[in-house]
């Protein structure tokens, strides 16, 4: 392979999908007629949509940054690609911390998508740490594509 030519690993792509998907159906469910379905099955207590919308913001970024990653090569713009994965740490830590304090505020009670959710947190987090492959694609990254 060439320089610029590594490309991201199907999980990790899917875990920014994943998390961009979830803003996505919490931004846009106004439009539908069960938006208050939606939102109390995601998110019982209000005040964890607000912390889930802000914990997300910085994978949100590290994936608009991949996603843009030629237009940002041919601006002349290298350094983007050192943020990409502390960006998706930092996210997914955040999102991580936002179910933990919910968990505590509801005594540590059990509840099926609270813990779904910090299991695959806790997964997504140790994945994106020890990629050997995301570690590679960044250094790939340095010289852009010709």
């Amino acid at each position: 392979m060439s320089q610029g030519e590594f490309y991201l690993p199907v999980g990790f792509t899917a875990c920014l999908y994943f998390y961009a998907l979830t803003d996505c159906v919490r931004l846009f469910s106004g439009f539908r007629t069960q938006t208050s379905e939606l939102l109390t099955f995601f998110y019982p207590q209000k005040e964890t949509l607000g912390l889930g919308l802000a914990a997300s913001l910085p994978v949100l970024i590290a994936l608009s940054l991949v996603s843009q990653r030629d237009r940002l090569w041919k601006k002349g713009f290298l350094a983007w690609r050192r943020w990409v994965i502390p960006l998706a740490q930092l996210g997914v830590l955040a999102l991580l911390s936002v179910q933990l304090y919910y968990a505590m505020h509801h005594h540590w009670g059990f509840e099926t998508i609270t813990g779904v959710k910090i299991v695959f947190y806790s997964i997504a987090l140790y994945a994106i740490s020890k990629s050997r492959h995301l570690k590679w694609m960044v250094e790939d990254w340095e010289t852009p594509n010709p």
